[in-house]
């Protein structure tokens, strides 16, 4: 059920009627002449033509949303006609109205790169371990050359 003292502001938006056609999709099943149409300000019940939103929206009433954080979002419902014109029993509402972000912990369902990364855990500096074993001798260039003299030669005449 709608809980009143779940929202600080009352309902802000502009609302269009469109009446009924009679026909069916994929045929308009509801339209509105543009020159005659015009949307009502549910705070001031002030009409407003569809050149005239940006004025809406600059008015004082709209722009105590929008400094809290409102946004603009787009909306329709059909409902019962009050007024039966020419055998219509609904009419489609289109709305324009403004509404409080959702605020989540995570954009996009991701983590805060501060959840996301690992923290940085503080270890004791430790002494470095030898890799040679405690008899092992440095090999030098001396030591090099003796093993080359040593063995055979890899390169073999070739005779001309």
């Amino acid at each position: 059920m709608y809980n009143k003292n779940k929202y600080s502001m009352p309902f802000c938006g502009l609302q269009l009627k469109l009446f009924e056609t009679g026909k069916k999709a994929p045929s308009f099943e509801y339209q509105a002449s543009s020159a005659k149409a015009k949307f009502q300000c549910s705070l001031t019940k002030k009409l407003y033509g569809l050149s005239e939103v940006m004025n809406w929206y600059k008015t004082p009433e709209v722009q105590a949303y929008a400094q809290q954080g409102y946004m603009l979002k787009w909306g329709s419902r059909i409902q019962d006609a009050k007024e039966t014109k020419y055998g219509a029993d609904t009419e489609q509402v289109v709305c324009i109205y403004m509404v409080k972000p959702y605020k989540s912990g995570a954009i996009d369902g991701m983590k805060p790169i501060a959840q996301a990364m690992p923290q940085y855990a503080a270890v004791a500096m430790t002494q470095a371990q030898p890799s040679a074993p405690d008899n092992a001798v440095p090999v030098t260039m001396k030591d090099h050359k003796q093993i080359n003299e040593d063995s055979e030669p890899l390169d073999d005449e070739i005779p001309f």
